[in-house]
Parts: structure tokens; C-alpha cells; sequence
């Protein structure tokens, strides 16, 4: 039996209550619902439990996530719910009942029901799965003990009594089924308070059902997963793209010819027939993608073993393009990266090819089959043009080939027996094997699980000390900025200090400041201007005034400083350079520099009276230079007349 339902009216996201169109088809059987409530149809499941509801989106059926689950504990655990459309990224209802040859009325609520249920029927579609393969069972007390009074304890006791017999009767039915589980209890007053129960089994497996018995209640559910999955309902191999990245660790990939992710896989020392199972298991490999150049011979061996087309980028992929490949379906290393990246890239390369097969096919062709031929080289329309040849007439014997074949009938038929015997052994031996192999798969199970455990946690650690690392690192570096802006910090103190003293001390008259610097060289001056703010109007003390020259003085000149007391000697060209520049040079001795609580000071009427002295200076050397400069010129004149007299005389008399 195959529910098909499609909305009728309104949504689960509105105000107004959903109702659905139900197709039952059962068999030869068909019948028809134009129009039920959402609470109808579930107890109709409910009652009636059949093997598939088949809808075009699953979200018709709930709001969200939350409430699909409910809907999900409320069917009954072998009835499968298919979304018709494909998994995670659907496909059009029209084009998939296209594809099958399928023609309805998209504005007809009951013919898309219809359209469900048959396209599940053939097997298409994928299992919605809210549930993980584990059930987890609660076994807990019905009522509370309350307060009570006199018999309160023996009250107690006999609720905590119930719920261990309870427990204890489903722990002996799981034995009995065989489940593999385990279990928690929590001890109360003469038995136990709840016991828990995981059962490495989906809930369809487990034969208990929520309820009650006595003073003690039973709940079973499935295992909720972190997300929805999709399962194909069909379970014939489709083809598939394998991306490989060899190595010692080993990564493939296998989309299908959607571009969508089957599987993705990591491991350690896998050689070639591994590849091959493990692709196998997931399709048949219609592509083998490599990402380097030239192509390895462990992905030659994978492709000649399943007569697949090679797949090489004809030059290494860079890493920029691998992540851009990759992204969108997520991996945990570099080696599923290159892998994904491969077939990803192939995917691309026929990306153009599949869609147009897919607009091109004809109803009642499967396009896969189409594409794979396009794939080893055909064209779209050869592709569809040979599967819808029909078959070759079969020839037909003449009388003598009969007679021919009727006397090697016994011998065929003899050597027919002979190896239905030998495959009736040889499968029963396989059985055998398959069972050892059932308990070996099992406990590799078990070892893989735990060694996925241990990588997990390996993986947590090593992720907290990388981030201890990088931590300690930000903090040093902070530090070491912290330690840069105090000492910085300390040095503008210590200027905003002494400029405060040299205030107060101006403000009481004692003397004007100073800014003192120790030698007459340029880096001596460009520390102390960066350090005491040397400028406009400032009174220099230059310590030592020997060794600079005109470049170190152009700082004086460029500063405006009002003047340079010096307290060692200075070069006269030197000095002569800066009062050209303006710049009054004065000695310690005409000016004495008096040092009160570590400020350097000087008298400011004996300043006045230095600069009056060295304006007069300055107005001599000028009146100097231009008495030089016009006995210059008189000079070159001079020389010029007897130059022309010399000329003159040496002419010819006419």
C-alpha cells in the first residue's frame, strides 16, 4: 500500500489548517480522497500503516523541522515517508514524471497525489530519515510518590519496585531479540527511579511500544540525527564521478551525475582494491578524476578496472581553485579536498552535456543511461536515437540446425545439472563466508568507532594547544606594545614635568628656561627637538659647540629659534653662517645657565642685553661686507679701465 498526498488548501505555515488530496494505490486497487484534514490523514496512517507516503516536498506536510519530526514518531516505524523529487537539492515533479513517462495536471492537487504515489511505486525518490539506526527507551514512574504520610516509604517502594520489574522485562526482551545495548539505571528507595536504555537498532527493529503497567511507563523512541537525511528509495547502483587522491593517505570522492556528494573518504594505506570495493559499494564509476598531471598509475589501475573514462586536467590544479571546487560540499583534510576538487572539476567539464540530455530525453528513456553514453563519446542525439532502436529479429532456424541442435540437447542439459550442483554449493559456501564476514564487519565496526573516538579527541587537543599557542602569542605581542607605550608614557611624563617646573619657575621670576643640548651634531639635535619639542622662539644651550658644520646649523635656522647659547667654542664660519641666517649666537659667559631643581635657566634681562650686543655685531658685519663688496667691485672696475687702455694703445696710429 502507497499513500500519495499532495496540499489541497492552505499550509502548514498559515493561520488556516492544511488539507491534503489522498491517493491510496494498493495493487491493482486505487482510491481517492479530493480532500482530507491533516488529522484525518495521519490516523489513517496511523490505522492502516502503509509501506510508503509519497509526497513532491516534505515540507508540506510540517512547518519545520520540529514538527516534521513529530510527524515522524507519530507514523509507524515500517512505514517509509519519500519525497518523490530527489534529496537535499529536489528536482522539478514535472520534469521527474517526464522523465517516466508520467503526464498529469499540475494545477490538480489529486492528479500530483496520483503522480507521488506511482513514481514511488517504480522506486523513485528518496527515504525521509529523522532517526538515526538507535532507539532509546526510558522506563520511569508513572506517578510521583508525593509527600504522603505513614506510608509513604512503603508507597515508595513499591512505585521504585514497578519500574525495576519493568526494566528488567525490557532488558530480557532485548536480549531475547538479540539487540546490542546499554543501559543506565537510578537507584530509589527499594528499586529504581528511571532506567534509560540505547539500542544499537532502528526503532522498526525494536518490538516495544510506549505505554504503561502498574505504577511504571515505558517510552520508545528512534534516535533523533542532527539533521534530515535522504536515502534513495531505489537501490540499484547509479553512476558515479570518483575523484582519487593517492598517496599514503588516500582520498576519493564520488558525486552522481548531478553534482551532488555520494560519499567522501580519508584513510591510511589504502591500496587500489580497496579504492575499487569502495567505489563499487557506491555506484559504478562512469568517470576517474585525478587532480594532477600527469595521471598516477594507482588511478590508472582503478579506471581500467571498472572500463571508465579518465578524467586528467592536463596541468596541476592550484590550491585557490581546489577550495573554490570543494567548498560547497565541506571536507576535514587537504586529501578529501584534492579529491573533491577532481571530480568536481570532471563534473564541470560535462556539466553543459548532462542538462542538455536531460531537456532532450524522451519520456520512458533513462537519462543516466543517455549521459553515460555522451560520456564515452557519443552524441546526444546517437544516444537516444540507438536505446530507442528496437531489438534485431531473432534469425530463424531451418530445419537441419534443429536437428543439429537436438542431438547436443542431452549433453547440454547433463552439463547444465552438473553446474546447478556446483552453484548450489558454491552459494552455500558463500552464505558462510558472508556470515564470518557479517562478524567481521562488525568488530571492525566496533575498532573504527573507537578509533574515531580516539581521533576525535586526539583532534580536540591538538585544536585547544594550537589556540593556546596563538593566545600566547597575541599576549606576548600585547605585552611588548604595553611595554613600548609605557615607556613612552614615561617620557612624556617626564617632559610634561619638567615643563611644569620650568613654568612655575618662569611664573616666580626666577629666571627663563632653557632646552639643553649635549653636542653640536645632527643626531643630537633632531633626539633632543623630538625629546624637549624644540621651536619657534626657543632659547637653546648647546653644552658643546664644537665639530658641527653648516648642514648641522641649517636645523637652528630652519627651527627659528630665538637664540644658541653655546658653552664651548664654535667655528667663526660657523657662527658667522647662522647670524647670516638670523640665528644670534651667544657665549655661556655673556649669558651664565643656572640650573634650579634640575631646570636650566638663564637671566632674561641678560639675554637682552647678549642680543642687543650681538645686533650691533651683526650691523657691523654687515656694513663690513658691504664696504668689501664695493671695494670689490672698485677693484674689478679699475682692472677692467686698464684693461681697455692696454687694448687701445696696442691699435695702429692711422
Amino acid at each position: 500500500m502507497i499513500y500519495g498526498v499532495d496540499i489541497a488548501s492552505g499550509s502548514p505555515k498559515s493561520k488556516q489548517a492544511p488539507s491534503y488530496a489522498l491517493f491510496v494505490l494498493e495493487g491493482e486497487r486505487e482510491e481517492r480522497h479530493p480532500m482530507i484534514s491533516r488529522q484525518k490523514l495521519i490516523r489513517l496512517i496511523r490505522q492502516t500503516a502503509p509501506e510508503m507516503v509519497a509526497v513532491d516536498n516534505v515540507h508540506e506536510l510540517a512547518a519545520s523541522r520540529i514538527d516534521l519530526v513529530r510527524l515522524l514518531r507519530q507514523m509507524p516505524p515500517k512505514t517509509m515517508l519519500v519525497q518523490v523529487t530527489g534529496g537535499e537539492r529536489p528536482e522539478a515533479l514535472t520534469k521527474i514524471a517526464r522523465w517516466h513517462g508520467i503526464s498529469f495536471d499540475r494545477l490538480n492537487p489529486m492528479d500530483e497525489a496520483e503522480t507521488c504515489a506511482r513514481l514511488a511505486s517504480r522506486g523513485v525518490g528518496s527515504i525521509v530519515s529523522a532517526f538515526e539506526d538507535r532507539t532509546w527507551i526510558k522506563v520511569s514512574r508513572r506517578r510521583s510518590p508525593g509527600r504522603g504520610g505513614w506510608s509513604q516509604k512503603r508507597y515508595t517502594r513499591k512505585i521504585h519496585g514497578s519500574v525495576k520489574a519493568l526494566s528488567r522485562e525490557v532488558e530480557d526482551k532485548l536480549r531475547e531479540e538479540g539487540h546490542q545495548f546499554s543501559a543506565r539505571s537510578v537507584e530509589g528507595i527499594g528499586g529504581y527511579i528511571r532506567s534509560e536504555f540505547v539500542v544499537e537498532a532502528p526503532r522498526s527493529e525494536v518490538h516495544l511500544r510506549s505505554g504503561y503497567r502498574g505504577d511504571a511507563q515505558i517510552r520508545v523512541e528512534g534516535v533523533e540525527r542532527p539533521r534530515l537525511n535522504f536515502e534513495p528509495l531505489r537501490s540499484r547502483r547509479g553512476y558515479i564521478i570518483a575523484g582519487i587522491d593517492p598517496g599514503t593517505t588516500t582520498g576519493i570522492a564520488a558525486l552522481d551525475l548531478r553534482g551532488e556528494l555520494v560519499d567522501l573518504l580519508s584513510a591510511r594505506a589504502m591500496s587500489p582494491p580497496d579504492v575499487i570495493e569502495w567505489l563499487a559499494v557506491r555506484g559504478k564509476p562512469l568517470v576517474v578524476a585525478t587532480d594532477v598531471f600527469p595521471t598516477p598509475g594507482a588511478v590508472e589501475k582503478v579506471k581500467r578496472s571498472f572500463s571508465a573514462v579518465l578524467y586528467s586536467p592536463g596541468g596541476d590544479i592550484s590550491s585557490e581553485e581546489k577550495i573554490a571546487l570543494a567548498r560547497k560540499y565541506g571536507y576535514k583534510n587537504d586529501h578529501e579536498r584534492d579529491a573533491l576538487a577532481a571530480a568536481a572539476s570532471a563534473y564541470k567539464k560535462y556539466k553543459n552535456k548532462f542538462q542538455q540530455v536531460e531537456k532532450k530525453c524522451p519520456p520512458g528513456l533513462d537519462p543516466e543511461e543517455v549521459k553515460a553514453m555522451v560520456v564515452r563519446g557519443l552524441s546526444i542525439d546517437q544516444a537516444i536515437s540507438g536505446m530507442m532502436q528496437p531489438p534485431a529479429e531473432e534469425p530463424t532456424v531451418s530445419p537441419e540446425a534443429e536437428v543439429a541442435v537436438d542431438s547436443d540437447l542431452a549433453a547440454l542439459m547433463a552439463e547444465n545439472r552438473r553446474q546447478a550442483d556446483q552453484i548450489r554449493r558454491l552459494k552455500e559456501y558463500a552464505e558462510e563466508l558472508k556470515g564470518e564476514l557479517a562478524k567481521d564487519e562488525e568488530a571492525r565496526r566496533r575498532l573504527e568507532g573507537k578509533i574515531e573516538r580516539l581521533k576525535d579527541k586526539s583532534r580536540r587537543e591538538i585544536k585547544r594547544d594550537q589556540e593556546i599557542r596563538i593566545r600566547e602569542k597575541e599576549i606576548e605581542r600585547l605585552r611588548g606594545l604595553l611595554r613600548q607605550e609605557r615607556k613612552v608614557n614615561r617620557k612624556l611624563k617626564a617632559r610634561l614635568k619638567r615643563a611644569k617646573k620650568a613654568e612655575e619657575l618662569e611664573e616666580k621670576a626666577v629666571g627663563r628656561s632653557v632646552k639643553e643640548v649635549a653636542s653640536f651634531s645632527r643626531e643630537s639635535l633632531l633626539e633632543a627637538a623630538a625629546r624637549l619639542e624644540i621651536g619657534k622662539g626657543d632659547v637653546v644651550f648647546l653644552l658643546d659647540a664644537s665639530g658641527g658644520g653648516p648642514n648641522t646649523a641649517d636645523l637652528f635656522i630652519e627651527w627659528e629659534v630665538e637664540a644658541v647659547i653655546i658653552g664651548t667654542e664654535m667655528e667663526a664660519s660657523v657662527e658667522g653662517y647662522l647670524m647670516d641666517g638670523n640665528v644670534p649666537v651667544i657665549s655661556s659667559q655673556e649669558v651664565p645657565v643656572r640650573r634650579v631643581a634640575g631646570v636650566a635657566l638663564i637671566d632674561p634681562e641678560e639675554l637682552e642685553r647678549a642680543l642687543a650686543m650681538w645686533a650691533e655685531h651683526k650691523q657691523v658685519r654687515v656694513a663690513k661686507q658691504k664696504t668689501e663688496w664695493l671695494e670689490g667691485m672698485i677693484k674689478e672696475y679699475r682692472a677692467e679701465r686698464r684693461k681697455d687702455e692696454r687694448q687701445r694703445r696696442k691699435k695702429p696710429q692711422n
